[in-house]
């Protein structure tokens, strides 16, 4: 697989971004959230990448960020969803709205995205809920050397209880802060209930 793309942007378009390198020019799909980002036309650029082969055709997907081509990958495992229709819902929603929506199981949020009706949302639920997990400041700032679980797995536990993101965040901040950030899950799930708003 070509895992990314190091070269000169010779030009791009909102859902196609062309690199120049070695004397070969990439065309590369890309969403339109990343095309919002890219540096102008003659500057070089390094893009995660996402290869699609299939019997007559291959097709390079492009991705400024490792977070969004995670979550294009999951996606096109959904059955009923390809890379052309993952590429598209990523051009319409930020990675964290759309995996705040799968965790809490928000259909009707997910259903407003274009390209997703309320039967492929709940499929997307289903099929990818478990593999996500948050990348947040205040969890890498966290202490984590008086626990002995995987700190995704109290996001896990707590969205499905309704609980937002930015609840969760906060709730722990104040825990790390207090030096109370300790012990098991269970027990850190308990203070986390009993201080969340």
């Amino acid at each position: 697989m070509i895992d990314s793309i190091y070269g000169v942007i010779e030009k791009k378009e909102p859902t196609n971004l062309f690199i120049k390198l070695n004397g070969f020019v990439f065309n590369i799909s890309i969403c339109i959230r990343d095309y919002e980002k890219l540096p102008s036309v003659g500057k070089k650029i390094d893009v995660l990448t996402y290869l699609n082969v299939r019997e007559n055709l291959m097709e390079l997907y492009g991705f400024l960020s490792k977070e969004r081509r995670d979550l294009f990958i999951q996606l096109i495992l959904v059955s009923g969803i390809g890379p052309r229709t993952a590429i598209n819902l990523l051009s319409n929603v930020s990675v964290q709205n759309f995996k705040e929506n799968i965790i809490t199981e928000d259909i009707q949020a997910l259903s407003l995205i274009p390209g997703i009706g309320p039967k492929t949302a709940k499929r997307i639920v289903v099929e990818i809920k478990e593999k996500i997990t948050f990348d947040s400041s205040s969890k890498r700032a966290l202490d984590t050397s008086k626990i002995n679980f995987n700190v995704d797995d109290i996001y896990t536990a707590l969205s499905s209880l309704g609980y937002k993101k930015s609840q969760i965040d906060k709730s722990i901040k104040k825990l790390n802060d207090s030096n109370s950030f300790e012990g098991n899950i269970e027990d850190v799930i308990k203070k986390i209930l009993s201080t969340i708003r």
